[in-house]
C-alpha cells in the first residue's frame, strides 16, 4: 500500500490549502481494536499545498 502525504492533510479553509502536520503517523490494522494484525509507521516533515481561491460571481 502506498500512502501519499496529502493523504494525511486536512484542508484549511483560512489558509486556502490542504495541510498535513509533521510528525510521527501509526497506522494500525485489525479486525477491532484487540486484534491488530500489523502496524507500519512514517515520520512525516510536514506538507502544505497551497490552493488557488475562487471569488464568488454574484449575477
Amino acid at each position: 500500500m502506498t500512502i501519499d502525504k496529502r493523504d494525511l492533510a486536512s484542508f484549511v479553509t483560512r489558509k486556502s490549502s490542504w495541510v498535513a502536520d509533521a510528525g510521527n503517523y501509526t497506522f494500525k490494522v485489525g479486525s477491532s481494536i484487540r486484534d491488530i494484525k500489523g502496524t507500519a509507521s512514517l515520520r512525516l516533515t510536514g506538507y502544505k499545498e497551497k490552493v488557488h481561491v475562487l471569488k464568488n460571481i454574484e449575477e
